[in-house]
């Protein structure tokens, strides 16, 4: 039966799992009591869960099984659903337990990654159109530099916003972005104050960093260059380097846009560099909360598993009322 790992954290324990997976990560073979057992993270696109394979005193089998399938594969596992710490996982014993490589009629590869269910083409368009209406020749040159980057549009239109939170999917980082575009614009047309352009340009580059701080095959993982620099920094560099190339571009223009990509997770302890320290900054960051709280609120209640009235508790957004 095929059980997707939210399904697995909220079935009982000891329930049967027969299901593919793809390999997020694995831990060598280690010594226990009984013999020999290796972890292994797996994932499909509902999140993730370990398995522990619980093998006997032939360390060298033991070994052979965990070198027969590498990270990014597709696995298919035949365990039971086990519990440790409060935490459950899936156990598979080498006496009737199985864990080997897939064959391709076993498994469809959307059990893994997910795709926006926008139009990511009239997402697109709206992003040009809005750039297009720019009077500001520096923000527009800025824009126009990267969207005839070719390769730049390409990894923009595909990449995930997120491994876990909010829009982990294929095209998840242009569904972010034109959310967080069109908040900005009506923020801006509340607040005629604000500079319009600067928050559009803001809310249109905040998030590009994204574009390497993951790595996508058979799941979503973090790069190298994602876990030391983070997609803040890493959208500041490509940002800046933009920027050498023009000619005139503005030095507080430029500080401004650049704050406004620091600051946009609004507090350090969230991955801020700066705290906001100017309207249209402070309006990119909310606009930024809203549109990735407002999809966790959508998320959880599409995977809850539950007959109760509310979803299980989530650590970002405790428990969602479901009717």
């Amino acid at each position: 039966m095929k059980l997707l790992c939210i399904k697995i954290r909220a079935t009982d324990r000891g329930s049967q799992v027969d299901s593919c997976f793809s390999v997020k990560y694995k831990r060598p073979p280690r010594e226990y009591k009984n013999g020999f057992r290796f972890d292994v993270g797996l994932a499909d696109k509902s999140g993730e869960i370990e398995l522990t394979y619980w093998g006997g005193n032939n360390k060298a089998t033991v070994k052979s099984l965990y070198d027969s399938f590498g990270v990014d594969d597709i696995v298919y596992v035949s365990g039971f659903v086990d519990e440790y710490r409060n935490t459950k996982r899936i156990s598979v014993n080498e006496e009737g337990g199985e864990i080997r490589l897939a064959n391709s009629d076993e498994y469809q590869f959307s059990d893994f990654l997910s795709t926006t269910n926008q139009d990511v083409e009239k997402m697109w368009d709206e992003i040009i159109r809005t750039k297009d209406s720019f009077v500001d020749p520096h923000l527009k040159g800025l824009l126009d530099a990267f969207f005839r980057d070719d390769i730049f549009v390409e990894e923009f239109k595909k990449a995930p916003a997120a491994m876990y939170i909010h829009h982990a999917c294929i095209g998840g980082l242009i569904e972010h972005t034109w959310e967080v575009l069109r908040y900005c614009k009506t923020a801006a047309d509340i607040h005629r104050s604000l500079d319009r352009e600067l928050l559009l340009a803001g809310a249109i580059l905040h998030d590009i960093g994204k574009i390497k701080e993951f790595n996508v095959s058979s799941n979503i993982k973090q790069s190298k260059q994602g876990m030391l620099l983070g997609h803040t920094f890493i959208g500041t560099e490509l940002i800046l380097d933009k920027i050498s190339e023009l000619s005139d571009f503005p030095q507080l223009l430029r500080n401004k846009l650049i704050h406004m990509i620091l600051s946009h997770h609004g507090r350090s302890e969230y991955g801020a560099g700066q705290e906001p320290k100017f309207p249209e900054a402070a309006a990119l960051h909310y606009a930024d909360e809203m549109g990735s709280k407002v999809t966790q609120y959508i998320r959880a209640k599409k995977d809850a598993v539950t007959d109760d009235f509310r979803s299980p508790w989530n650590k970002r957004i405790g428990s969602v009322f479901l009717e």
